[in-house]
């Protein structure tokens, strides 16, 4: 387990949320549905930059989940958005832990399941937290 990668990837997810706290951007519903949309991308650039064209096809079939669920989640008043949004973050975090397992990616770093996983599960534990905010409000 790479440790330094996992307090990283807390210490980064702290950032982010105080940064879109701060700037409002939580209020946005671009936000959040934007940076997972992203997430994807990431193991695209991995397996270009691991020359292992094998994994872009898998890639892609495993990050339609993240680009379906950010953009619809765009579409809902903001109890459902957030509560897709946690998901979808949650979902991550797990998709970066078991990604080895399912199929391997020749640049995916070594320390990126702790890191993308840390910032994910953070994330998405504050978007429940949202969610559950709003849904209080609806009652």
């Amino acid at each position: 387990m790479q440790i330094v990668a996992l307090i990283i990837g807390i210490l980064v997810a702290i950032v982010v949320i105080v940064h879109f706290k701060k700037t409002r951007l939580e209020n946005s519903k671009f936000a959040y549905a934007l940076l997972l949309i992203t997430f994807p991308f990431y193991y695209f650039a991995f397996a270009i930059y691991g020359n292992d064209y094998k994994a872009l096809p898998l890639e892609f079939i495993g990050g339609l989940l993240f680009f379906i669920s950010g953009i619809f989640a765009l579409k809902l008043s903001n109890f459902y958005k957030f509560s897709l949004l946690a998901f979808g973050y949650i979902f991550h975090a797990v998709y970066d832990v078991t990604h080895n397992m399912l199929f391997l990616n020749a640049g995916t770093p070594a320390w990126w399941p702790e890191f993308c996983g840390a910032v994910d599960l953070l994330i998405g534990l504050y978007l429940v937290n949202l969610a559950f905010k709003y849904r209080v409000r609806l009652a």
